[in-house]
């Protein structure tokens, strides 16, 4: 089997994709030849062991004895995940023990949503509030939203270790061919903020991601 790469190896692989589409990034592991190899044998081996004990608790202790395999296997691609999304995301299995061939290897971060891409709050001001929520509208499916089912991106936006949800929805108007976009910033711990524009949206992101800085005035 092909060595392990390095953290560097890994954070060059996984960087350029992931502030643009997360799935990419998804895909590009599932791409590398150590990940194919290693996730074919170690799930149908997992598979084979829970086939004897095939109930729930069997399911989940051959999810953990494949998840503690990996994380022994690849260490400096956790340590890549983890120093890249910030503390905000890891390494997860897709694990489908009925159909071993098809389990996958995924970036995952801990959140009930669907995460479209990942990208970092540069600096605790206004200009680069802007830039991360730029960042997540450019990942906006191309073509027209139909009525009530505007086109949506979701981002995560992380800064010194906290990270936000942020959801562009662009909106058909009521002209014709008119189109407008709203934010949703979307914390773990307090209420949706919904329906923003994108200037009203910037510095309630810097309060909810760097508050000691926006209320100072920086």
């Amino acid at each position: 089997m092909p060595p392990s790469r390095s953290k560097e190896d890994w954070t060059s692989l996984l960087s350029p994709l992931l502030s643009t589409s997360v799935q990419a990034a998804n895909e590009r592991l599932m791409q590398t030849e150590e990940i194919r190899q290693w996730l074919r044998q170690a799930s149908t081996k997992a598979a084979e062991g829970m086939s004897r004990r095939p109930d729930m608790r069997g399911e989940m202790r051959g999810y953990a004895e494949l998840k503690d395999a990996f994380e022994e296997r690849f260490p400096t691609l956790l340590d890549a995940v983890e120093e890249l999304t910030g503390g905000c995301g890891t390494i997860d299995l897709d694990w489908t023990p009925m159909n071993p061939t098809m389990s996958r290897v995924e970036v995952d971060f801990h959140r009930e949503l669907a995460v479209d891409l990942f990208t970092r709050l540069e600096a605790p001001s206004p200009d680069a509030a802007q830039a991360a929520l730029h960042t997540v509208e450019e990942a906006l499916p191309d073509g027209t939203p139909f009525p009530n089912r505007p086109n949506t991106a979701t981002g995560l936006v992380a800064h010194d270790g906290s990270c936000l949800g942020v959801r562009v929805r662009e909106h058909l108007g009521s002209e014709q061919g008119g189109r407008y976009r709203t934010v949703a910033l979307l914390p773990d711990d307090r209420n949706d903020l919904e329906n923003l524009s994108m200037q009203d949206a910037a510095p309630r992101l810097l309060q909810l991601l760097a508050p000691a800085d926006s209320s100072s005035g920086t």
